[in-house]
């Protein structure tokens, strides 16, 4: 792929490129033309395991960004905050992403009827979050009903509790639009989380009378006209291409058995980039 100058530092997730290496998923971001990746460990997204989050693993993955001459904002690294065993995980991911530079490790927060173990789990890891100077970035959900942050407002309210810096959002504009069934559109959406966010997910989807499918940036139902209007210049982002994934009938994602060939993925992520920087 030809390297396309970047007027503005844009993240790519690695999720877009499930099925292949994590090394492959580097050199290919790098390829493109982005200068800072942010590397995906989601269930239902990419297969991985807690050996990911090992100091030994993080050094390959410092090793790797340098060589490719890429850097990372964030880290998604997913998991159910009311699991017992939930600060520890989150201390892991805090590690790992500080040995690589980066500033946020991204996690959904879990059901709103475990909110007190949810909150004790962030109580518990706000240490951590300052020795690493590393943050939580609490994201939306795009699937489910009952969570602790359904949406904007939900998750100010969270970050709100908190009031430390360690505790921010990453809001991500596709998954308002299919956590709430189309009901909410991240344009109206975003005005009360604005001050709570740290980092933007830029995802999207076109629904039809089969369902839900994930597409390249720009050819989905998602208005990022509208949306950028009214996102911070400042405001670290990451583009997330989960194309992998299938959603028949609206249903829960679910990943297709085979990855799928890298020249359609290498096409989405350069029409994708080229649609964020007309954005600008």
């Amino acid at each position: 792929m030809a390297r396309v100058p970047e007027p503005r530092p844009i993240a790519v997730s690695t999720a877009l490129f499930d099925g292949y290496s994590m090394e492959a998923a580097i050199h290919e971001i790098a390829a493109s033309g982005a200068s800072h990746v942010e590397p995906a460990f989601i269930r239902g997204y990419v297969e991985f395991d807690e050996n990911a989050f090992s100091a030994a693993s993080a050094s390959i993955m410092a090793r790797a960004l340098a060589e490719a001459g890429l850097k990372s904002v964030a880290v998604s690294a997913h998991l159910d905050l009311a699991l017992p065993e939930a600060a520890d995980m989150l201390r892991r991911r805090l590690d790992f992403a500080e040995r690589i530079g980066a500033g946020y490790v991204i996690t959904n927060t879990g059901a709103q009827r475990y909110a007190d173990a949810i909150f004790r789990t962030i109580e518990a890891v706000l240490p951590a979050c300052e020795q690493a100077d590393v943050a939580l970035a609490l994201e939306n959900p795009g699937h489910g009903e009952g969570d602790l942050i359904g949406n904007g407002a939900d998750g100010a309210a969270v970050v709100a509790r908190f009031a430390s810096p360690f505790v921010r959002l990453n809001y991500d504009a596709g998954n308002i639009f299919t956590y709430s069934r189309e009901a909410r559109r991240p344009e109206h959406d975003i005005a009360e989380a604005l001050p709570a966010i740290a980092h933007l997910h830029l995802k999207d989807v076109a629904g039809d009378e089969n369902g839900w499918r994930f597409t390249p940036l720009g050819e989905g139902s998602i208005d990022y006209a509208a949306l950028w209007k009214l996102v911070p210049d400042d405001l670290p982002v990451g583009i997330e291409l989960p194309l992998r994934l299938e959603r028949p009938n609206r249903a829960d994602p679910a990943r297709r058995p085979e990855p799928l060939p890298l020249p359609e993925l290498r096409d989405s992520l350069l029409r994708s980039l080229a649609f964020v920087r007309q954005l600008d």
